[in-house]
């Protein structure tokens, strides 16, 4: 039986595996949404999950974003599935800078076949509408180091390695290095440009470029020269 709560989400951008439909603070929406926060497996690399998150809390946050300038929340619903499956948006949006801050979860990692493009697309979904829409001329990303896959796939859509943040998330005893990338219009537009004037390249295409990207990526090479660096000059200084 379909929910109708799911399926009558409107669809604010329409893509090829997924949708991202415009945020509701339908109870029943609201209860998976809030839910998310509360799975350690899901929590481990983000801010949330230290306190517990409510029903109500969930409420109030989805009241706060309807009237907010600053920020653009989709939900992320797969093609032909009556379920949410995570949230993406953009943050931060700074007019006069021009440029805004992506973030992305997925709630719901048992999507089923084709789950992997979910949130690719998402990502490439919500940097073109930032970029053609918006009108920004930077979006800031990041993520910690233990997520380098998702780095390394990122420069797909134009995203590149800018620096890393020691110890920049901890949570409980844990600290991780994060690493801090960016999508310049310009880089974007190159990518368009070879590509018909979408981002998203579709699912067959994607896998072949997946597959075509280095085995040891301008990450790797990054990751290993920084530490090394910096502690050779580290020494030098203090003698």
């Amino acid at each position: 039986m379909k929910n109708n709560n799911v399926s009558s989400l409107d669809v604010f951008i329409e893509g090829e595996t997924i949708d991202l439909c415009v945020a509701s603070c339908d109870e029943y929406i609201l209860n998976q949404w809030y839910r998310w926060f509360n799975k350690s497996e899901i929590t481990k690399y983000l801010i949330h999950g230290i306190y517990p998150n409510t029903i109500d809390l969930q409420r109030e946050y989805c009241n706060s974003i309807m009237t907010d300038k600053t920020k653009i929340v989709l939900l992320i619903r797969p093609k032909n599935q009556e379920k949410i499956i995570g949230v993406a948006s953009l943050s931060s949006i700074n007019y006069s800078q021009r440029q805004c801050d992506f973030a992305m979860v997925i709630g719901d990692r048992t999507s089923g076949k084709g789950s992997l493009f979910y949130g690719m697309e998402a990502k490439a979904r919500m940097t073109q509408y930032a970029f053609d829409i918006v009108g920004v001329d930077r979006i800031n990303s990041g993520q910690v180091d233990e997520l380098d896959r998702w780095q390394k796939w990122q420069i797909l859509f134009g995203y590149q390695i800018e620096g890393i943040l020691r110890n920049k998330f901890i949570k409980g005893n844990m600290s991780y290095d994060a690493y801090i990338s960016s999508c310049l219009e310009e880089d974007y537009r190159k990518i368009i440009d070879k590509r018909e004037g979408v981002l998203w390249p579709g699912k067959s295409n994607l896998l072949d470029m997946m597959r075509a990207i280095p085995s040891k990526t301008l990450i790797d090479e990054f990751s290993d020269w920084l530490p090394k660096k910096q502690k050779q000059y580290w020494s030098t200084v203090l003698e």
